[in-house]
């Protein structure tokens, strides 16, 4: 499907405007959906929190095109783990691993990639790994009491070293959403250190577990495309990417905005469960915000998971991810790579 940058920069000019509506959680373009099945036709997707109770002041159509009513409540994804990886019993550290920058705020290690320097880093989410300067642990973090005893270092991965996301964004969208403006992005992801693993004695493999094997090649994501991911939480999942999305990046572990503003990300893309690689009818679940997404059938990395349904901690069938490249650009890192 071809959807030109002209078109989408009229939506989203518009979008700032109807994402402010209580209860629309989205805007974007892509697949035409009734019933979740999937048709050929180009349309405005608004994502609603509850398709039975569609807010007051959406449109019939947008930019000449038709509004197709999606129930999605979003937010990122969290949840512990308990899988320990790169020391015995466990294989190498992997992609695909569960992570913590703190007890209760967890995340998967997307892939092992590499930095401007060619040095060894992990890749996962800003809401993940938080800011720059926080330990992260595999698989669990410690519960560290003020002016009690040090940390025990055993899992721990490292720190966080660089960010991109809505909340390092200096630019607001010049258009009021309600009474707030909104600081735009198009990246939830970040760069973590291994050195701490090193030092615990812990491996690192540059393959991504569940038989995903070794990223070859990056691209970016189209609609329509078949997905893959291994999320530390859901394990392999597969998809669909039914769209190009607008919405707000908010949730529990997410920074708090400036007052008068709200944190949104721009250009998202939406993809949906295939029943086929999705035996219990879930995409992802919480856990899983850093997953590696590639085209399926191939070893290409295509987009960073950061986001899904929020309906309850089971998972939905909808998830939420950045263009890889643009991670590649913005993080200056490179997730194809050969190992020496």
């Amino acid at each position: 499907m071809d959807i030109s940058p002209d078109l989408i920069d009229a939506v989203e000019a518009l979008a700032p405007e109807l994402i402010a509506v209580p209860g629309v959680t989205g805007v974007g373009l892509g697949l035409r959906e009734e019933n979740e099945e999937f048709f050929d036709e180009l349309v405005v997707r608004v994502l609603v929190a509850d398709a039975s109770d569609v807010p007051a002041g959406v449109p019939e159509s947008i930019v000449g095109l038709p509004i197709c009513i999606v129930e999605s409540p979003v937010e990122p994804l969290f949840d512990p783990d308990t899988s320990r990886y790169g020391a015995s019993p466990q294989p190498d550290l992997p992609g695909g691993a569960q992570i913590q920058q703190a007890p209760e705020a967890s995340g998967t290690l997307g892939a092992i990639v590499q930095d401007g320097n060619g040095v060894e880093v992990g890749l996962t989410c800003h809401h993940v790994s938080g800011g720059p300067g926080t330990p992260v642990w595999q698989p669990i973090a410690p519960s560290i009491i003020q002016g009690g005893p040090p940390a025990d270092l055993t899992d721990a991965l490292g720190q966080t070293i660089k960010v991109e996301s809505p909340a390092t964004a200096s630019q607001t969208i010049p258009v009021p959403s309600g009474p707030a403006l909104l600081l735009g992005g198009r990246l939830d992801a970040a760069t973590v250190s291994l050195d701490e693993a090193r030092k615990q004695g812990r491996t690192i493999s540059h393959a991504i577990v569940d038989g995903f094997g070794v990223v070859d090649s990056t691209k970016p994501p189209s609609v329509p495309m078949f997905v893959k991911k291994r999320g530390s939480q859901s394990g392999p999942t597969t998809g669909l990417v039914t769209g190009i999305t607008f919405m707000p990046w908010e949730g529990d572990q997410v920074p708090t905005p400036p007052p008068g503003h709200r944190f949104f990300m721009s250009r998202q893309y939406e993809i949906f469960f295939t029943p086929g690689g999705c035996p219990d009818g879930i995409f992802a679940k919480p856990g899983d915000s850093g997953s590696l997404v590639l085209q399926d059938g191939t070893h290409t990395a295509v987009g960073l998971l950061w986001g899904g349904d929020k309906k309850n901690k089971a998972g939905g069938k909808r998830g939420f991810m950045s263009d890889i490249t643009l991670v590649e650009s913005m993080l200056g890192i490179t997730v194809a790579w050969t190992a020496q």
